[in-house]
C-alpha cells in the first residue's frame, strides 16, 4: 500500500493503525490490541509499543529500541504543534499520559516512570475572569531519569543527565546534571554523574560480572569456576583478546584498547561488548550466557545498540 514496513517487523492481532504515512525499521513490534492514530508515523528499529496503549497525535517519531510499555497514553488534538519524539532507548514505563498538543521531545536513553504525567496545557478557569492559562512544549533532554509518578508542567526543559527524585512536580525548567525533587522540584545537588577513572570503571565492571555469575547460577544453573571471569560454557576477558576461542566473549571497557581485528574475532564465534560506543556485536552463533549478560546489563542502565 505504498508504506514502508521493515523485515521481522510486527503489527499483532487487534492493533489500529490509521496514518497517512507509515515508515517502520527492521524488528519492531506494535501491539496485540494497541490504538495509534497519526498523520505521519516513523519508528526505528527494534522499537516495541505493547499492548493497550494509545497514541494519537498529529506527528509520532520514535527512534531505535524504543519501548512503550503497556496502558501508556499519548494523547492531543491534531494541532499544528500535536508531536512526540522520543530518542534512541528510551522508555515510557506504564499508566504514562503525555499531553503532546504544543509539543514533547524526549532525548536519548530517557526513562519515564509509571504514572508519570507530562502535560503542555493547563487551563480550567475562565481566562476573562481572571483564570490563569498556560500553554508551553516540553523538552526531556538526553539520559534523564524521571521515577514513578512524575508531574511535568507546560514550558518545562530538564537538562541532560538530570535526575529527578519520586513524587515530584516540575514547574520551571532546571539545569544539566542536577537532582531534583520536591513539590515543586527543587535542585538537590548538583553534578551528580562525573566521569570514572578507568581503575573505577574496571572495579565496577568486576563488580558487574561478580553479580551476573551469582544470577546465572541460581536461576538458570549455568555453573561458574573460581575465577571471576570464567563460566563453565564460556569465557568473559576484559580488554584482552589472548585465550579467546569459539563462544567466548569480550568485553571492552578502556578507550585505550584497540580492536581493530573485531571482524576476525566475529568469524572465529567470539561476541563482543563495547561499553565505550555502547555497541555490541553478535555472532551467527550467540550463545545463552551472551544473550543473558545483555539482558542483564539494562539493570545497570547499561542498553546496547545491537551490530
Amino acid at each position: 500500500m505504498g508504506q514502508k514496513i521493515g523485515k521481522h517487523t510486527k503489527i499483532k492481532l487487534g492493533t489500529i493503525l490509521l496514518a497517512k504515512t507509515v515508515e517502520i525499521g527492521d524488528n519492531s513490534t506494535l501491539g496485540p490490541f494497541s490504538i495509534i492514530k497519526t498523520e505521519n508515523i516513523r519508528i526505528g528499529k527494534n522499537s516495541t509499543i505493547k499492548p493497550l496503549s494509545i497514541l494519537s497525535t498529529r506527528e509520532i517519531i520514535i527512534d531505535d529500541y524504543v519501548h512503550i510499555a503497556p496502558l501508556c497514553i499519548i494523547n492531543s488534538e491534531f494541532t499544528q504543534y500535536s508531536k512526540i519524539e522520543i530518542g534512541n532507548h528510551s522508555r515510557l514505563f506504564p499508566f504514562c499520559w503525555l499531553d503532546t498538543g504544543k509539543g514533547i521531545k524526549i532525548g536519548k536513553h530517557v526513562g519515564i516512570g509509571g504514572h508519570t504525567l507530562i502535560f503542555t496545557h493547563g487551563v480550567w478557569s475562565n481566562y476573562m475572569k481572571g483564570g490563569p492559562i498556560s500553554y508551553g512544549p516540553v523538552t526531556i533532554e538526553d539520559n534523564v531519569w524521571l521515577p514513578w509518578r512524575i508531574f511535568v508542567l507546560p514550558n518545562v526543559t530538564i537538562g541532560e543527565n538530570t535526575i529527578v527524585g519520586a513524587n515530584s512536580l516540575i514547574n520551571k525548567s532546571h539545569p544539566k546534571n542536577t537532582l531534583l525533587a520536591g513539590n515543586p522540584a527543587k535542585v538537590l545537588r548538583e553534578n551528580i554523574i562525573q566521569e570514572l577513572s578507568n581503575e573505577e570503571k574496571v572495579n565496577r565492571l568486576f563488580s558487574i560480572i561478580e553479580n551476573f555469575k551469582e544470577y546465572v547460577d541460581f536461576k538458570f544453573k549455568i555453573d561458574c569456576s573460581s575465577s571471576d571471569t570464567i563460566f563453565s560454557i564460556s569465557k568473559i576477558k576484559i580488554d584482552s583478546v589472548k585465550e579467546l576461542k569459539n563462544g567466548d566473549i569480550l568485553l571492552i571497557n578502556t578507550t585505550e584498547f584497540n580492536i581493530y581485528n573485531h571482524t576476525d574475532l566475529i568469524n572465529r564465534n567470539i561476541s563482543i561488548i563495547d561499553f565505550n560506543s555502547n555497541d555490541s556485536y553478535s555472532t551467527k552463533n550467540t550463545n545463552e550466557l551472551f544473550i543473558l549478560l545483555i539482558s542483564y546489563l539494562r539493570g545497570y542502565g547499561i542498553r546496547l545498540n545491537k551490530l
